[in-house]
């Protein structure tokens, strides 16, 4: 008997795709049960995410999977009740447990208070959530969903290379990455950065794909792309409060002088933070591939050695301005 391993085939759309919506289905019923009894923040939060993952990987295999209206129209539903409440989740946790205790005086209860309503609005979101999860509605796309795993239908080749179609994603969200303002602007303004941590979260589900299929060929870019999204997540967090401060409207109605302070200086220690890995994200990205595309085909099957492939290619007429 031979002591050489059997390279695993490569999975085809077929098994790709299936593992992921079935995966995906699992681990939204897995946390369902924790969202919907008092919307426990982390059950929020996973169940949110999943319905994120299955998305993207519906649009990543729509020439391939055929899931159906009630499908897409009900993840996008759900999922929207969930960020309502997660977004709050998120809001509280910046200013309870970072910046109440440093504060002092009448700003200390004044944000006690604009706490105490933002707890009740989350509340609010929660019974809504709570309301659609029972619904006939969400039961129906669960039972789609569950019949859909077990039996998802395809409308294309089926038995095409998934490492293909994945690293042809990768290549297609990495390219809108590279045209991004936010990639060489010197300051975008938060409604950009905002726009590239969409882009950045819809590569890294994909990088995410392909590592559960093909193998490590993309680790540190999948790494690199984590923690770009976490940066430009939290810089979204810090605009919203701050851009909310500026109106003074509503539960921020007057000044925050200290409050307003914390919240710019972490914003710009954030920032600094996100030229640092934008730097190191070009660095990386747009050095030579390691190997010629046209043997991108060998990443397939458990390729067991890190790969930097060419995910972007900055345009001349912006390299010059970067160089600045």
């Amino acid at each position: 008997m031979s002591g050489t391993l059997t390279p695993a085939p490569a999975l085809t759309v077929r098994q790709a795709a299936g593992r992921l919506v079935a995966e995906q289905v699992r681990e939204l019923q897995r946390h369902e049960r924790g969202a919907r009894a008092g919307g426990n923040p982390v059950a929020v939060h996973q169940m949110r995410v999943t319905t994120r993952r299955l998305r993207a990987g519906l649009r990543v295999f729509r020439r391939y999977l055929v899931p159906g209206r009630r499908i897409r129209r009900g993840l996008s539903r759900i999922a929207r009740r969930l960020g309502r409440v997660r977004d709050h989740d998120v809001l509280l946790a910046l200013l309870e447990e970072r910046h109440l205790g440093a504060l002092a005086g009448t700003e200390a209860a004044r944000l006690e208070t604009l706490i105490a309503r933002l707890k009740e609005r989350r509340f609010r979101a929660q019974q809504k959530l709570e309301t659609s999860l029972a619904r006939r509605r969400y039961r129906k796309l669960r039972v789609a969903l569950r019949e859909f795993a077990a039996r998802p239908r395809f409308g294309g080749e089926e038995k095409a290379p998934a490492e293909r179609v994945l690293a042809e994603a990768i290549e297609r969200r990495a390219g809108k990455i590279a045209r991004h303002a936010a990639m060489t602007d010197p300051a975008p303004s938060p409604a950009v950065l905002h726009r590239l941590r969409i882009e950045v979260k819809r590569l890294r589900y994909v990088l995410d794909f392909h590592a559960a299929s093909c193998g490590v060929a993309y680790a540190p870019e999948r790494k690199l792309a984590r923690q770009l999204q976490e940066c430009l997540g939290e810089i979204h967090d810090h605009d919203l409060l701050l851009g909310w401060m500026d109106e003074g409207k509503g539960f921020f109605a007057g000044p925050w002088p200290a409050l307003g302070q914390r919240l710019a200086k972490d914003r710009q220690k954030l920032y600094r933070r996100f030229v640092r890995l934008r730097r190191r994200w070009r660095d990386r990205t747009t050095a030579a591939p390691a190997v010629a595309p046209a043997e991108a085909s060998r990443f397939a099957s458990l390729e067991a050695a890190p790969v930097t492939l060419r995910l972007i290619t900055t345009p001349k007429h912006v390299a010059s301005a970067m160089a600045g």
